[in-house]
Parts: structure tokens; C-alpha cells; sequence
């Protein structure tokens, strides 16, 4: 009996017999499991690692899906517990890619059949590449030219002015796409528009008021193209600067308009055209001085300010010493919004450039233009004059980017963004059609 349940149990698999170990031969798969091949072991062959530092907007995933390794090898070179914490600015050690390598994202439709007639490869090499199937939106892995950067599909290029960057400036982000796109910036509680003059060129312009705390803040670019989304994350940092302050004593037949809230009043209204976004661009990098001749500044933008001890608040333009009756010109071509009489302002116009870019002067004798009159670059608008709280003749310039009241004398300055591509910006896109502008 006993010796039946042995035999049973041999046949079965549950015990197995002893048997003389006369050679080391590899044990036979489990049953139910995978194969474990033994292989002779051979000299490891040798990774190339090169230091990189992370652009804005490059992901670490992307950066490793191009090397041909696994997350989990690069991660442990690099000794990271947290890849997605990685931020721009930070060098990780890669390893070079095997071969050249493009990387695409899926759109809805596409297989790797799709792709592989679309861009002329064998169906055998996207498989190879992509051997999972494909996502809406995720990452495709196609044999050609490698990139320098390793940006999501569509994201060519993406490049934002030096930081940090002072409170009251302006910083320029720019993208390149390999088609087509539009994509709007979240930044310092705002949402902007993209602005471009072809379809694969996308600029948005950040201005940042001189009373925005200093620090570190985070640009989030929503970027689309062909139903699909891709989320980028900038960094940008503010510096605080250095504002001078103005104690303004003006005559007592001034003092009705040193009024909090005749002051307020007026900002408010002003708040109707700030929100104002052209898509066609009417300006050329940099702007024209808007007076025929270079003159001093009495008052510059930022400084903060107190009239007679009643009011206080900052200079949001600059003034520029100049005399009544001399004329006022365009720094670009525009579309004007508003010229009427203010009563702390004076007489003022505001002028629209298209992109967010809009142009204020203050305190005029008189204006020569009309609300919606075209006008061209170095257009006399106006005369220089001492209306509303002013305490001598002079022009109050302002430049405000999307609403926010920034320092104009950087947009007067070629070498402001030197180190972005300011070609496509130097020059109109389009000829407009302008009227001519004649006096009142």
C-alpha cells in the first residue's frame, strides 16, 4: 500500500526521486512558470553616459525612452528616488542613445500600420521601436535624426528670457512646433494667449508688475495641436529690484484731485481697456522713442510715490522732461482705443499694437487723433503738455503687456532680449493697411 502512494505521488510531480548527481544540468522549467535559461556569462559591454542639463519643459521620461535603457537603470545611475521632481536647470547623468532616434506623439486613429505608411519606415522597425500599442497622446518611438532637447511632441524649441527676472520687466517665452499649434500661458494668476505670425512660431509675452512679490513662480504652458494637449511647466524667477520713492507736493489749486477716490475711480475705468488682446501683431522690435528727440527722464517707471501725504501708490510709466507743445510720435503702428480728458491724467490717448501690447500717454495739451484711427509708426499723436495732476510739462509714457503696467524703456532698448531670436519680431508680418492720421 504504501509503496503504491510513493508511485502515485512520482507521477504527479509531488516528490521527486534522488538521484546520483552525475552531471550540473540546468533543472527543468517549473511547472506553470517561465523559462529560466542559463547563460554563459559574457563581458558586459560598456555604456557611454554623458551629463545633461534639463531645459524647460524637457521630461525625464522622454530623455530615457531616447536612450534605449530602463527607467528604473537611469534612475538608479542617478541615484533618484523621484525622477518627477526633477526640475530645469538640474544635470542627470544619460546614457547615449544606441542609435538616432525621433519622438512623436500618438494622435487619435494611429497605429504603428498608420505611422509606419506615414513616414515611409518598415512596419517591422516602428514595431521594434514601439513594441506596446499605441495611446492617444503617448510617446512614439520612430528610427531618424536625434534631437538635441527632448521636448514632448509637438514642442521643437523653447526658449524664455534670462532670469531672473526684475519685477516691473517683461520676459519673452517662445516655442517651435513641427506643425501647427496654439497654446495659452497660466503665470502669476493670469492666463494669456499665444500669439504667432505662422502657425509653428508661438511667442507669449510676461509682464510682471514692479509691485508682484519677489520669488520663484511656475509658468504652465497648455499647448494643442490636433486635438491633442500637452502641459509644460516653466520656471521663472522674480527679482525684487531697486525703486526709488517721490514725495509730490503740487499746488493747493491740485489738491481736489489728490482725492483717493477720484484716483480709484480712475484706475477702474482705465481697467476696461486692459483687458483688451489683439491677435494681429502691429509692432516691430524695438519701439520707436515716442518724442521726435531724446530727451531726460524726471520721473522713472516704479517709483513709489505719496502726493502731499494724502495719496500713495507707485509711478506705473515713465516721465520724460519735456515742453509744452512739443510733438507727441507712434512707437508702432496701432489702433487708437481712447484719447479723451481725464482728471488726474489730463488729456491722454491709449493706443493698441496687437499681442497684448498696449501704449499710454499722459497729461497732453492736445490730441490729433480719433478713437479706432489706424496709425503708423512715428504718427504725430499729440502735443506734450501740463494737464490733470501734473507739476510741469511733460509726457507720462506707459507700456502695458496683457493689462499689466510694465517698465517701457525695455521695450525702447534693441539689446533687451539679446540672447532670443528676435527675428521674426523685428519685422512686420503683414502689410496694414493704416489711415492718416491729421490733426484736430
Amino acid at each position: 500500500m504504501l509503496r503504491r502512494l510513493l508511485i502515485i505521488l512520482l507521477l504527479y510531480g509531488v516528490l521527486s526521486p534522488v538521484l546520483p548527481a552525475f552531471a550540473q544540468e540546468p533543472a527543468p522549467p517549473a511547472r506553470g512558470g517561465a523559462q529560466t535559461v542559463a547563460i554563459a556569462a559574457s563581458p558586459v559591454v560598456a555604456v557611454d553616459w554623458k551629463t545633461h542639463v534639463l531645459q524647460p519643459a524637457e521630461t525625464f521620461a522622454c530623455l530615457v525612452q531616447r536612450s534605449g535603457m530602463s527607467w528604473e537603470a537611469v534612475a538608479q545611475h542617478n541615484h533618484l528616488l523621484n525622477p518627477t521632481q526633477l526640475s530645469a536647470g538640474m544635470a542627470v547623468t544619460m546614457p547615449l542613445p544606441t542609435r538616432p532616434q525621433t519622438v512623436l506623439a500618438a494622435h487619435a486613429q494611429d497605429t504603428r500600420l498608420s505611422l509606419a505608411v506615414q513616414t515611409g519606415r518598415a512596419l517591422w522597425e516602428v514595431i521594434r521601436y514601439n513594441p506596446d500599442p499605441l495611446h492617444v497622446g503617448g510617446a512614439v518611438l520612430l528610427p531618424g535624426a536625434e534631437m538635441q532637447n527632448c521636448f514632448p511632441y509637438p514642442l521643437v524649441n523653447l526658449s524664455l528670457t534670462p532670469q531672473p527676472l526684475v519685477r516691473g520687466k517683461t520676459a519673452l517665452l517662445s516655442l517651435e512646433t513641427a506643425e501647427p499649434a496654439s497654446c495659452e500661458a497660466t503665470y502669476l494668476g493670469q492666463t494669456e494667449p499665444c500669439y504667432t505670425d505662422d502657425g509653428t512660431h508661438l511667442y507669449v509675452l510676461l509682464g510682471v508688475s514692479a509691485l508682484s512679490d519677489a520669488g520663484d513662480y511656475e509658468i504652465v504652458v497648455r499647448l494643442i495641436t490636433d486635438g491633442l494637449e500637452t502641459f509644460l511647466r516653466v520656471p521663472l524667477k522674480v527679482a525684487a529690484g531697486r525703486y526709488g520713492y517721490q514725495v509730490i507736493n503740487p499746488p493747493a489749486a491740485l489738491n481736489k484731485l489728490m482725492d483717493a477716490a477720484l484716483m480709484q475711480g480712475e484706475i477702474d475705468y482705465l481697467a476696461n481697456w486692459r483687458v483688451i488682446r489683439t491677435p494681429e501683431r502691429q509692432w516691430q522690435f524695438p519701439l520707436d522713442f515716442p518724442l521726435p528727440q531724446k530727451v531726460s527722464v524726471s520721473a522713472d517707471y516704479g517709483d513709489r510715490r505719496s502726493y502731499g501725504g494724502l495719496v500713495n501708490g507707485y509711478h506705473s510709466g515713465v516721465d520724460y522732461r519735456a515742453w509744452t507743445g512739443l510733438s507727441v510720435v507712434a512707437p508702432a503702428g496701432g489702433v487708437v482705443l481712447l484719447t479723451e480728458k481725464l482728471e488726474a491724467r489730463g488729456n491722454a490717448i491709449l493706443i493698441d499694437h496687437g499681442w497684448g501690447l498696449v501704449t499710454g500717454y499722459w497729461h497732453l495739451s492736445q490730441s490729433n487723433v480719433k478713437v479706432g484711427q489706424h496709425v503708423q509708426r512715428g504718427d504725430v499723436i499729440g502735443k506734450v503738455g501740463n494737464t490733470g495732476l501734473s507739476t510741469g510739462s511733460h509726457l507720462h509714457w506707459e507700456v502695458w503687456v496683457n493689462g499689466v503696467s510694465v517698465d517701457g524703456k525695455q521695450w525702447l532698448a534693441a539689446d533687451t532680449w539679446a540672447q532670443a531670436d528676435l527675428t521674426a519680431l523685428s519685422v512686420l508680418p503683414v502689410a496694414v493697411p493704416f489711415e492718416v492720421a491729421e490733426p484736430q
